[in-house]
């Protein structure tokens, strides 16, 4: 058995960044799982917002990211994640103690549209720090591991929050927005404590920061890496239906309570924990693109289900599907960056990719929102159309996959 499969895997989750970073992934999903499944549904049915509005919320939280995201990957090549990291939570855990303190007094959704675009940005740049300390603790063989163990930790934390979330509802949703506060501040703390300074950086800029203009987007003119960032740009279109319009099509269609739709959530949690290393396992042979690809057709089958089947049984199974087509997908696309980015520039290029994918991303649930608002009287419709574009994506791009000489670099 090859190391990356036995107790090689171990030995990846016993570094000091790989299990900082996981703990701190467990309590940040544990949390904001809870905070991204209710939200929508607090705007919906507690301030009577369309389901429109929502949507083009969602989308000015992702876009309001993009500049301060991409500036800030040079940032974080130069100081180092963990400086970056702990900046980006003070300020994180200020903004979410605010939104808190609004909803409990229910205040203007201005205010609170304001604080949640706010926030946006820095949960981007906390991600892509993760991603980087990752990348940094690892080899280029063990990465896959690596990310699929942050993954695994994820979902522990996913399998719980969103039952959580379901009980805590019935009480009120203010107390969902306390607890994504107060394990904010745990995450801080946890950074601050454990994480010792950064394995790798490369200091390759000076101190008067002479360096921070084009070279800040020498990722734009790394070909392999442009591709498969537009490629995956276009599969999170119907990849980000999983979220607010899953949510608000198991409410409106199939009746679930907000219980139920945590469990439903629980689920895939449990599944990507349970599942990940096996489906590791049987991929091992394959490569990252493959995988990708794999997964995200998944995905598609799973989608165009939907219309035909009810109940929460099927729901389950449907969200098991789902769930093993994130297995396959997610770890490769982490892997795939990963291995494009130039050891010194990691930071540049994750957080340029969390840009270019940011500009299709939020694109998904203002579309999932307006299929919505078009089929409101039979919303399994919805899927009709999500699907159709998900395979013509998917026969399109087949051609510049296959193109794609992705160079890898092994430390």
């Amino acid at each position: 058995m090859p190391e990356e499969y036995g107790s090689g895997t171990l030995s990846i989750l016993r570094r000091n960044g790989i299990a900082v970073v996981s703990l701190n992934q467990f309590m940040r999903i544990f949390a904001r799982s809870q905070l991204w499944i209710f939200l929508p549904l607090y705007l919906l049915d507690i301030r009577h917002v369309p389901y429109i509005e929502i949507g083009f919320v969602i989308f000015a939280m992702a876009i309001s990211s993009l500049p301060l995201t991409l500036m800030a990957g040079k940032i974080i090549d130069r100081r180092g994640a963990r400086a970056v990291i702990i900046a980006s939570n003070i300020l994180l855990t200020t903004l979410f103690f605010i939104l808190t303190a609004l909803i409990f007094l229910k205040s203007s959704l201005i205010l609170i549209y304001l604080i949640l675009v706010l926030s946006e940005p820095l949960m981007s740049i906390i991600g892509a720090s993760d991603n980087v300390i990752v990348s940094n603790n690892t080899s280029s063989f063990e990465r896959n591991s690596a990310f699929s163990i942050t993954r695994i930790l994820q979902n522990v934390g996913f399998s719980l929050g969103p039952t959580v979330g379901g009980l805590l509802a019935g009480f009120g949703y203010t107390y969902i927005f306390l607890i994504t506060s107060i394990f904010s501040i745990g995450e801080l703390v946890v950074y601050m404590i454990f994480l010792k300074k950064d394995r790798f950086n490369s200091g390759t800029g000076d101190s008067k920061g002479e360096k921070l203009k084009l070279d800040s987007f020498s990722s734009f003119r790394n070909m392999p890496f442009l591709i498969v960032t537009l490629l995956i740009s276009l599969t999170y279109l119907i990849l980000g239906q999983w979220g607010s319009t899953l949510t608000f099509f198991w409410k409106g269609f199939d009746h679930m309570s907000d219980f139920q739709v945590g469990l439903l959530y629980s689920v895939n949690g449990i599944v990507v924990t349970v599942a990940q290393l096996p489906i590791n396992r049987i991929l091992r042979r394959f490569g990252d693109i493959f995988k990708i690809n794999l997964g995200y057709l998944v995905y598609v089958m799973s989608f165009a289900l939907l219309p035909f089947f009810t109940g929460f049984m099927f729901l389950v199974i449907d969200t098991i599907l789902i769930s093993i087509g994130e297995n396959i997908n997610s770890p490769s696309i982490n892997t795939v960056v990963s291995k494009i980015s130039p050891p010194d520039k990691r930071g540049q290029y994750f957080t340029s990719f969390q840009v270019m994918t940011g500009v299709t991303m939020p694109i998904a649930p203002v579309l999932g929102t307006v299929l919505l608002t078009l089929y409101s009287s039979d919303l399994g419709r919805i899927w009709y159309p999500i699907t159709i574009l998900g395979s013509i994506f998917f026969v399109l791009s087949i051609h510049f996959w296959r193109k794609i000489n992705m160079a890898e670099h092994n430390n």
